[in-house]
Parts: C-alpha cells; structure tokens; sequence
C-alpha cells in the first residue's frame, strides 16, 4: 500500500470514529422523548373511561422542565404530571378520557410545552373506537334559522341495534308541545326510525324540547333525544349588549353593532340616541337597506364604571319588532 493510499484509509477511519462519537453524543440541553407518543386503546363500550400514563425521558444532559399540559377537549383530562425530569430519567403524564358522549372512532389529542429548545411542543393522542348495543343517530333534531313560526320541519333520527337480541322500542314520548314524534320501522328489531317534527306556532328565538323512549336491550335500556328550533325575529340587533372595558378609557374606543331585516322590504330607522354624552353614531347601510351596520365612538376619558342603565335606543319600521334597547357597560356587570 502506497503512502496516499494509506494516508486515505487513515482519514476515513479518524472520520468513522468522530462520526460514531458525534451519534453518541447526549444534547446539551434538555431533550424530550416520548415512549409512546400515540396509545390505540381498542374498542371500548360507551360510557367507559380510558386511562393511560404517557411515559416520556430526558435524552438530554439539562433539566428537562414540563411547562404546561393542555387536552383538546373538556372530555380530556390531565392528572399530575411529573414536572421537572433530570437527565437520563423519565417521568409520566396521566391521561383520562371519558367516553359518555362519544361513539365510532375516536381520536382526542393532548398538547404538552416544555423547554426542550428543539422541541417544546409535543402533541399526544389517543386512538381508538366507542361502541354501544344502541346507536342513536343523530343524538340532536335540530332546526336552526328558521324564517316562519308556522313551517312544519321534520329531522330523522335512526336508532339501530347492535346485538343480536331483537330490539323492542317502547314508551315514546315527547316532553314540550313544540315538537311531535313518530316511530317508523325499518327492520323488525334492528332498525327504526323517530320522525321529529316541529309542531306551529312556534316562538321567535329557541324552541327546546325532549324525546325519550326505552328498550329491551340490557346496558341500554333509556334513551333521549334532545330538540331544537330557532326562529330567527324578523328584525334582530347584534350584539344585544355592548361591552366596555371597565375603568376610564385612555383613548376612544369603537364598538360596532348591526341591525338585520330577514324581510323583503327595506328597513328603516328612526330615534337613534345613546344615554351616554360625546359617544359618536356613524351608520352605514347595507344590502339594499335589510343592514345598518353602526359605530359607535366612545371618548376617552370616559369613565366605564359609572355607567348606570346605560343603553342605545332605537326604532325600526317594523309593525311587530319596533322598539329596541342595547344596555352598555362594563364586561363585569352586563356579563353577570
């Protein structure tokens, strides 16, 4: 072997070995890592609740500190968690998952900070599937933006069984005079259907009312559907409150607030004043005069706190919904 060649083989040898040294390396800053950064918790029946602890360890030569754990929904829970992990050890976050008002797959995550420089968030999740005897599908007949207090709407709600015991649906029944229930068969004891149907006049804003019924099927024998019916008024004033930062204004403060008509004729306004002094009122109008959108100007120095029974007051062309009146405040005392 010549000198050059012996000289290449050398090189290639001192760079595999600082190669080798520089996988080995531990960080010098903490590093998060995750055992089992997703769990699959399989099947499980409704109502059934899912724990499982996320083990994780500090690769790094610092201390690896937990700053925060946020589940994505209310229906995940954290415990307590291991907060500040020294190099080379690990820690655990417990998770708790309730599964009451879930069915089919299921996936829910779980967002962890820390001050690991390269990483300092980390996303959890946990997998898997909810089954129950009886599906009700869907759980909500729901009838939203609704136009007449006199228009029969009808939502289907199917209910199948899951087992192989022939199902038996009994005692329905409807709790509200604003809705109607109708059960229907598809399959003899597997499928039906309840037709829920809104029953006139209805009122403007929310309509609520519930459906229960039972079954022979054990571990499912009560049942309730909720319903809903929203009839929007034909004149409507959003937001119905204005809100002000408590305390004195150091600069003047816009607030916005729109007057909507769900007619066909244009809607006019008249009377338009505010209890509070020096607040300005510039109005514009939209959509061939169905919106008036206004700001509204509130002046510095005005203290929030001494508002008493303030209020935007206002009047429309409309025969039934004329009359109109905003309070203004603080957060604090219209929020109460």
């Amino acid at each position: 072997m010549n000198i050059l060649s012996k000289f290449a083989a050398c090189f290639f040898l001192v760079g595999l070995t600082l190669a080798k040294a520089q996988d080995n390396q531990v960080e010098a800053f903490p590093v998060i890592e995750f055992e089992t950064p997703v769990y699959q918790f399989g099947t499980v029946q409704q109502g059934e609740e899912i724990r499982y602890d996320f083990k994780f360890f500090n690769r790094g030569n610092q201390v690896l500190k937990i700053k925060s754990v946020r589940p994505g929904c209310g229906c995940t829970t954290a415990g307590e968690f291991s907060k500040s992990i020294e190099p080379g050890r690990s820690g655990i976050i417990p998770i708790k998952l309730s599964t009451t008002r879930f069915k089919g797959p299921l996936s829910k995550s779980v967002t962890v900070t820390s001050n690991d420089p390269k990483h300092p968030t980390s996303f959890l999740q946990i997998k898997g599937k909810v089954w129950m005897p009886v599906v009700v599908d869907p759980q909500v007949a729901a009838f939203p933006a609704l136009k007449s207090l006199t228009g029969e709407k009808t939502s289907i709600i199917k209910v199948t069984n899951q087992v192989e015991t022939q199902m038996q649906i009994k005692n329905l029944r409807v709790e509200g005079e604003r809705f109607k229930a109708v059960l229907k068969t598809i399959t003899e004891g597997k499928e039906y259907q309840i037709e829920i149907t809104t029953v006139p006049p209805l009122v403007y804003g929310s309509n609520r009312g519930t459906i229960r019924f039972e079954t022979n099927i054990p571990d499912a024998r009560n049942h309730q559907i909720s319903a809903t019916a929203y009839v929007m008024a034909p004149v409507q004033v959003v937001p119905n409150r204005i809100l002000l930062k408590e305390g004195v204004l150091a600069k003047p403060m816009k607030k916005y607030l729109t007057v909507l008509s769900y007619q066909d004729t244009p809607l006019e306004l008249s009377d338009v004043k505010m209890s509070v002094e020096g607040v300005k009122i510039d109005t514009n109008i939209l959509n061939n005069g169905k919106h008036h959108r206004m700001t509204l100007t509130f002046p510095a120095g005005l203290n929030v706190d001494e508002l008493k029974d303030a209020k935007l007051t206002l009047k429309t062309n409309h025969e039934e919904f004329s009359d109109f009146e905003v309070p203004v405040g603080s957060y604090r005392k219209l929020k109460k």
